[in-house]
């Protein structure tokens, strides 16, 4: 299949050892990843983990989740900042390789031959993660006494999600990281920030991995999670 961009942004994937990420502006088309996106949000252990008391676990239909992914990411997000989340897909087996390589950025004919390569929908979907201005999209209204915060560039949010299946296996780190130094590299962001629910120590723990320290910071105004920063010098 050949999946249509939802907006402007030319297509393009990033490719690590073991995985292709690709972004939602073009996964979005592609069915077997909305059917394991949905599937991520009905799963318990997955929302619990995930997003503690705030989201509880929901079936969505494949309509509902083309316009979740459309509102919340595609539209708020890449429409905003050309930033946001990639659907993650383990690369078949003859593609994977052993290199050291960090990752690799795929573009233009290049990117649709590998499309027709690998069958988009017959990949094994595991999960997603991406980045975006946390300005414009999570963090509550700002109040007169709050301070002045950061420019955007410094705001970036960082946010994963995999399958329960696939947890330990160091694909979140794999991905997350990935996509942190393409921002970097493309989009001249400065700093990272994100947030986890106090319970959740498997997503403090990755995040220490990616180069992150408690920041101390009160962004998200939500007694219940930890904030955390990472300013680009410190990419593991």
């Amino acid at each position: 299949m050949k999946p249509e961009m939802e907006n402007s942004i030319k297509p393009f994937v990033i490719v690590t050892p073991r995985l292709i990420i690709i972004p939602t502006p073009t996964a979005v088309s592609i069915n077997s990843y909305r059917s394991l996106y949905s599937s991520l949000h009905a799963n318990v252990a997955f929302c619990e983990m995930a997003f503690g008391h705030h989201f509880p676990p929901r079936t969505w239909t494949d309509e509902e989740t083309r316009d979740v992914i459309q509102t919340r990411d595609i539209e708020r997000c890449w429409g905003r900042r050309d930033l946001g989340d990639f659907a993650v897909a383990l690369l078949p087996s003859a593609f994977q390789t052993d290199s050291c390589m960090e990752l690799s950025i795929v573009k233009g004919g290049i990117c649709e031959r590998l499309f027709n390569q690998i069958g988009l929908d017959d990949l094994q979907w595991v999960g997603y993660a991406g980045v975006r201005d946390a300005t414009t999209t999570s963090l509550p209204p700002r109040e007169a006494a709050d301070p002045a915060l950061p420019p955007w560039q410094e705001m970036i949010e960082v946010r994963y999600g995999i399958s329960p299946e696939f947890w330990g296996q160091g694909l979140a780190k794999e991905a997350a990281r990935a996509i942190m130094q393409w921002s970097v590299d493309e989009k001249g962001v400065r700093r990272f920030i994100a947030e986890t629910e106090r319970g959740n120590s498997r997503s403090g723990k990755l995040l220490q991995k990616l180069g992150f320290t408690p920041s101390g910071t009160d962004y998200w105004k939500e007694p219940s999670e930890i904030e955390w920063e990472c300013p680009k010098s410190h990419l593991h």
